[in-house]
């Protein structure tokens, strides 16, 4: 099977949209400062939840550890610390790229810190 039929198939999973925003430095009146940018946004896109089956007791409640991935396109460019929002399955969630990529020839797959709930 060719890669391009092989993409394909794999994105017609992606079942979310995602909003990737990096900091970049302008300058503004002659000084340098950092903004937040939209590097991609309306990005086709799946996240995946997986649970460790064991939980930990915290002092009032228990604690859970969760990976979230997120797979999309190779193509876009996902730096370490990127914010991501993405929208899937009628719930927003806002999460933070925890490392560099794994880039594939088909998609991409990014690891996620969830930072919170919009």
């Amino acid at each position: 099977m060719n890669i391009s039929l092989q993409r394909k198939i794999l994105e017609k999973t992606y079942e979310a949209i995602c909003t990737i925003k990096n900091m970049k430095s302008i300058k503004v009146d002659g000084e340098t400062t950092t903004q937040e940018t939209i590097v991609v946004e309306n990005q086709p896109c799946a996240l995946s939840h997986s649970s460790n089956a064991h939980a930990k007791q915290g002092s009032v409640h228990a604690e859970a550890s969760q990976t979230v991935k997120l797979f999309l396109a190779p193509e876009v460019e996902v730096k370490p610390g990127s914010k991501i929002t993405v929208v899937q399955h009628g719930r927003t969630y806002k999460l933070e790229a925890s490392g560099l990529p794994a880039v594939y020839s088909t998609h991409q797959e990014i690891n996620l810190i969830e930072t919170g709930k919009a």
